[in-house]
């Protein structure tokens, strides 16, 4: 099969503006092996620009992974714990591709497994892979959104629409959407108090007085275009709607309400799938506090599909990240929630014929109705 000419060019964008591959790097390409093709594209660009390689298709094999979580046998998940671990420790690079041949792997297993797969796995391994000295990631990474048939399903779409659609949203001028984000993150930074009205009277209040922003434009998520925050972590209270339905290791969750207070998740309910939900946040570690506030900014991205990396980053829409703040650099996006668990939660704050809009304020000044910047 001929790869489209958009995924050799979205290979090279990775490679040389995400994360700046050069001749010292050993990268780590990650992908369920239904996409290999791809994946052995940004390899061979890799090796050309002189990187030595390494391929990791085990742990995003759908069947292993469902096997592994199913039977939680100890010899197994250390031994999967060890082999994600070692790779991790090895590469200075890493891109994963985030694509799936089958979004359900994981339906029908039991929540409480997979909240042990995360704290038994998934967690020690990201410590290696995202491991930090003096402040500063160890390993360039970045996740790139790539078409699958199944995603296409999932999002409504033919394979055609899909591809479109991905290619589209990451084949963009990342320069001048940076300079679109770096308006509003001077809004945000250090704002002593932010509202978000959602939908069905909810209203969430935190700080960011003591924390500075971080801009996303490609480095780590292809597509990306997002601002965000770690909240400071008593400051919330109140409660939030999220209408885009949140889906993790193929478990669908919709219509999720939480509320809190002093930073703590005091309440919660979904419309569907709530024992999910309850599984998260009772079983692991650091589930029932925020540790990233994100505002969507891709205006290029209109609709939700599904797939995280995509819904978090639509302009009009807001998130909330349970668990683990993506660094402690209080300055640049950073906390100091840790966790077991990083789950990003989508708020539509556009107003439609099925969702009722909403607003954000910040320090009382209403920036954000409906979706659409106030100040702009």
């Amino acid at each position: 099969m001929t790869l489209d000419e958009r995924a050799i060019k979205l290979a090279e964008l990775v490679l040389d503006y995400s994360v700046r591959i050069n001749s010292n790097d050993t990268l780590l390409v990650q992908s369920d092996p239904a996409f290999s093709e791809f994946a052995y594209q940004i390899g061979s660009e890799a090796q050309k620009r002189g990187a030595f390689v390494l391929y990791d298709f085990e742990s995003y094999n759908p069947k292993t992974q469902r096997g592994l979580v199913e039977r939680l046998n100890e010899k197994e998940l250390n031994a999967d714990l060890t082999r994600r671990c070692e790779l991790s420790a090895a590469c200075s690079a890493r891109i994963l591709i985030d694509a799936e041949s089958d979004p359900d792997y994981l339906k029908g297993v039991d929540p409480k497994k997979i909240a042990e797969f995360e704290k038994r796995v998934i967690s020690p391994y990201k410590k290696v892979l995202y491991r930090e000295k003096d402040g500063k990631e160890v390993v360039k990474w970045n996740i790139t959104g790539y078409p699958s048939k199944a995603d296409a399903e999932t999002a409504g779409m033919s394979l055609k629409q899909y591809s479109d659609f991905v290619f589209g949203a990451c084949l963009i001028d990342w320069a001048e959407a940076e300079k679109k984000m770096r308006t509003i993150k001077k809004l945000f930074d250090h704002a002593e108090n932010v509202q978000i009205q959602s939908g069905n009277g909810n209203c969430l209040n935190f700080s960011l007085k003591s924390r500075g922003g971080e801009i996303s434009t490609g480095t780590h998520n292809m597509p990306s275009g997002e601002v965000f925050y770690a909240p400071e972590e008593n400051s919330i209270f109140g409660s939030i709607s999220f209408s885009i339905p949140a889906i993790r290791m193929g478990n669908r969750v919709e219509g999720i309400e939480l509320k809190f207070t002093n930073g703590v998740i005091s309440d919660y309910s979904a419309k569907q799938n709530k024992q999910f939900l309850e599984s998260m946040i009772l079983n692991i570690d650091g589930a029932n506090k925020v540790g990233e506030f994100g505002i969507g900014c891709n205006y290029g991205i209109t609709r939700a599909t599904g797939n995280l990396l995509f819904d978090e980053k639509i302009g009009g829409t807001v998130h909330l990240a349970l668990g683990k703040a993506l660094s402690n650099n209080l300055e640049n996006g950073g906390g100091l929630n840790d966790g077991d668990i990083h789950w990003d939660l989508v708020c539509d704050l556009r107003k439609s014929a099925s969702n009722p809009g909403g607003k954000i304020y910040i320090n009382d000044r209403l920036v954000q109705r409906d979706g659409i910047w106030c100040f702009e």
